[in-house]
């Protein structure tokens, strides 16, 4: 992976370097062409004077331009704003430009090649000249700017996908997590000796946990989608069991509309969501974690509880946030698909779901 990144940082290197070069060298042609024709190329003394101080302009103008072109990047940065980048570039590399061709003017004349006197024809001709060049640089430069956003998409899907690898192995783990069963068969234990009948529903939410965690993983279902009920139904078994275990310690409450029911979404998302929940605060009688799920009325998710935020904390083993907002990423194709609210009393994160 070391290698693979070392060798595309040198391929985006080659293509600004090839860019730079093919941008200098018809800028310099097309400069000494607009300003002496046919002499540029038959006068041996034209061609290399003129081309040498034509360089020496053009690689100062090169530097002031791409001492620029970071804040045109900066104002239109998307992919769908080419036309804006290319548009804001050729005025940038214009004015550049024919403001270094006036700058080195006093240069053609000491050494000869031009004459003295101002000569409007001429001067709208190299203008024209000058702007063509600009066009072409502008171009250019865009060519250069999407093959290194390219790259980046590439080098972000590449990451995505060995997270996602990473995400797949913790939910397996998640499947046979032995602090959750233990603390289920802990539970279980207990209510068998003092409450028979609750014993048996336990084993019967328990046994619909891990039948909807099997089902929605494994190979080949990396971009499996479940209808909001199904998640439903889950976290009520998930939630029964978490009860039974903290007791009043936790209060979750799903407050969803039957019209938002077919709505697709990641599978174990809430899971994933009350585990961190419980993880980061604290949970008990006296200070109960409420817990609610709502759709908002534009069809997004929103899984809200109060902060309560423990002393100390040991690392989540569980996946967390992070590996869920790269989950939607990857099934949403845009980052931002995940949102994070936070103050001083609650935490919320707001999520999208798919209606077809």
């Amino acid at each position: 992976m070391i290698l693979e990144s070392y060798l595309a940082k040198i391929g985006r290197k080659r293509m600004s370097a090839t860019t730079a070069v093919l941008t200098g060298s018809g800028t310099v042609l097309l400069a000494g062409l607009g300003l002496w024709q046919e002499r540029y190329f038959s006068d041996t003394y034209t061609f290399i004077v003129g081309s040498t101080i034509n360089l020496a302009a053009i690689w100062a103008a090169y530097r002031a331009g791409s001492a620029l072109s970071p804040r045109v990047t900066g104002l239109f940065p998307d992919t769908e704003q080419s036309i804006y980048r290319v548009a804001l570039w050729f005025g940038v590399y214009g004015i550049v430009n024919v403001a270094f061709f006036w700058v080195v003017l006093p240069l053609y004349h000491q050494a000869g090649l031009v004459e003295t006197g101002f000569d409007l024809s001429w001067a709208l001709r190299v203008s024209f000249f000058i702007l063509s060049g600009s066009l072409i640089a502008a171009g250019l430069t865009e060519l250069a700017y999407a093959f290194r956003q390219w790259r980046t998409n590439q080098d972000e899907l590449e990451q995505m996908q060995e997270k996602q690898l990473q995400t797949e192995l913790d939910a397996v783990k998640q499947q046979v997590n032995p602090h959750f069963l233990f603390n289920c068969l802990n539970s279980l234990s207990v209510l068998i000796a003092d409450a028979p009948g609750v014993a048996e529903k336990f084993v019967d939410e328990m046994s619909k946990v891990y039948r909807y965690q099997l089902s929605v993983n494994g190979p080949g279902k990396e971009d499996i989608l479940v209808t909001l009920d199904s998640e439903l139904r889950f976290t009520r078994s998930y939630i029964y069991l978490l009860e039974t275990r903290f007791e009043s310690g936790i209060d979750v409450t799903l407050d969803v509309r039957d019209v938002f029911l077919s709505g697709q979404m990641a599978p174990l998302t809430f899971q994933i969501l009350i585990d961190h929940a419980i993880h980061y605060n604290m949970v008990s009688p006296a200070r109960p974690l409420s817990v609610k799920i709502t759709v908002t009325e534009t069809g997004q998710l929103e899984f809200r509880h109060n902060r309560q935020p423990k002393m100390l904390s040991m690392p989540l083993e569980t996946p967390g946030i992070d590996v869920l907002i790269t989950k939607y990423k990857m099934l949403f194709n845009r980052a931002g698909a995940v949102q994070l609210k936070e103050d001083e009393h609650d935490f919320a994160v707001i999520l999208p779901l798919i209606f077809t």
